[in-house]
């Protein structure tokens, strides 16, 4: 006797249980994986934050340079719970990145862009790239004297750009400075782009299920007895929601802007400040357009650090992909997050002193990084025996 249950009217023309069962529920992942493993879905979650929270403040929001401020104080002031919608949105925004770079990290390490993987993390990269033109075009958005300085240092770098330069610089604002379209044009982009990651990221979770199932011992192909459909780890995932959830509200109700610049949110004079700070998130790509001098070398070093990132599946010629058995590797990938967050930390003072040193350096090693040492160790390295079935090592 059949055991097969017929599916009903709904689910037989959008089958969207079974889509579910197949690509999630029932897909097969390691038994053994590291709590690590279980951050991709938490991206999910920030986005939902934000999309949500994003629409809802976005129905007070005036667009316009003289009035956006305002209208994200009387938000925030007047309207009953205001404050909670923005803190959510802020805070969003933080756990988003944070996630994101764990994510890019543990990718490295275990050497998940090898055996067939590499379109899903170039995806993954481009998603980045547009969480951080969104990240920036928020910052944009709040009207303060240091986001329109950071709006023309932005159009001076896209007006560095070669044959076209001098055609999406004025476009970028409206015009050849700060102006009435302005407000209106960096809303459309923000809201634009917004939905445009949430695309990205479906691309980046179909090119992950449709690539070999990846695990932290880089095996190409996993004995089936060492996977386990992904519902058999619920416990695991749901104890990365819990440790998300509550670094969430940790920092929502001691510390909502985190990482932000502190700016008035009624700025008396609006005077664009001699130096201008960006987002903790953007710290590292502010420090390689620091670096760079001039408007057109920030934007050539920074747009190279994406492509490296992205090129990282060909630059690693290693004959292993897990860092667990490349000590090497592993240990000049750690010293590479140390020097990321020095040249974020470095990007973050004025420029003076000893910072710009600082600066040039940690810059200078990050490039080194993927363009000598990346090759060369993994060429040159003799990695550890890789075992024939993944191991029950769980970090």
């Amino acid at each position: 006797m059949s055991t097969d249950t017929k599916p009903g009217w709904f689910e037989a023309r959008l089958p969207l249980c079974a889509v579910y069962r197949r690509h999630w529920s029932d897909g097969l992942v390691p038994a053994s994986q590291p709590l690590s493993w279980s951050v991709g879905p938490l991206v999910g979650v920030a986005l939902a934050v934000l999309t949500l929270s994003g629409i809802w403040l976005g129905l007070a929001y005036q667009p316009s340079l003289s009035g956006a401020a305002l209208s994200i104080a009387d938000y925030t002031r007047n309207v009953p719970y205001g404050w909670l919608i923005r803190d959510l949105h802020r805070v969003g925004t933080t756990m988003l990145f944070g996630v994101l770079f764990v994510e890019l990290f543990r990718g490295a390490f275990y050497g998940t862009y090898r055996n067939g993987r590499e379109l899903a993390w170039v995806i993954g990269i481009v998603r980045l790239f547009a969480c951080m033109a969104v990240g920036f075009l928020g910052f944009a958005m709040t009207g303060s004297p240091a986001a329109q300085g950071a709006l023309l240092i932005m159009q001076a770098h896209l007006a560095a750009l070669p044959l076209v330069g001098h055609l999406v610089g004025p476009a970028f604002l409206g015009g050849a400075g700060l102006n009435a379209a302005t407000g209106p044009r960096i809303a459309m982009a923000h809201e634009a782009i917004g939905f445009l990651v949430l695309l990205i990221a479906a691309l980046t979770v179909v090119a992950s299920r449709a690539a070999p199932p990846a695990n932290p011992d880089g095996i190409a192909t996993p004995d089936p007895r060492d996977l386990l459909p992904r519902s058999a780890l619920a416990g695991q995932y749901f104890t990365a929601f819990l440790i998300f959830a509550l670094i969430f509200a940790a920092i929502l109700a001691f510390a909502p802007g985190l990482g932000t610049p502190k700016t008035p949110l009624l700025p008396a004079a609006l005077a664009i400040p001699v130096r201008v700070t960006p987002p903790w998130y953007l710290l590292v790509f502010h420090g390689f357009a620091r670096m760079g001098g001039s408007p057109g070398g920030g934007l050539l070093l920074t747009v190279a650090a994406f492509l490296l990132l992205g090129a990282l599946p060909w630059l690693d010629r290693g004959t292993v992909a897990s860092g667990r058995y490349r000590p090497v590797y592993a240990g000049f990938l750690i010293l590479l997050a140390v020097d990321l967050v020095l040249l974020g930390i470095a990007a973050s003072e004025p420029a003076r002193g000893l910072w710009p040193a600082v600066t040039d350096i940690t810059a200078i090693y990050a490039f080194a990084h993927f363009l000598i040492i990346t090759p060369l160790v993994t060429m040159l390295e003799t990695p550890h025996e890789v075992p024939a079935r993944l191991s029950r090592r769980t970090a």
